[in-house]
């Protein structure tokens, strides 16, 4: 099993909740391929960089998700056909093994000399 992290964005009026919930059938998608969702995180209707079809902001979902990378291709191919979807991004997630840099303390002011 790999770690991805996906986008999907949806128009900004689908439905959040029900049988016709978008973000639903992404969920639906992942598990229907063997793949086990780690974390949904739901960004709300942002602005989009450049209008898609008619829309120029969407509602976006983050997922992180586990897949075996031997079905990611057809897992793509489900996505094209999902109606409610305007676009989406899977890539391969990564953690940052990056370690934060030390914090320093800020030195005083230095004062003029007095004359």
């Amino acid at each position: 099993m790999r770690k991805y992290e996906g986008l999907f964005i949806f128009p900004p009026e689908a439905a959040g909740e029900g049988p016709k919930d978008p973000a639903g059938e992404v969920t639906k998608r992942i598990e229907k391929f063997q793949g086990k969702i780690v974390q949904k995180i739901d960004l709300g209707k942002k602005p989009i960089g450049h209008a898609i079809g008619k829309y120029r902001e969407g509602k976006m979902l983050v997922v992180h998700f586990e897949m075996d990378p031997s079905r990611m291709q057809d897992f793509r191919k489900e996505l094209e056909l999902q109606d409610s979807l305007l676009k989406y991004m899977v890539t391969v997630f990564e953690e940052s093994a990056r370690v934060p840099a030390a914090v320093v303390p800020a030195s005083a002011p230095e004062t003029a000399p007095e004359e």
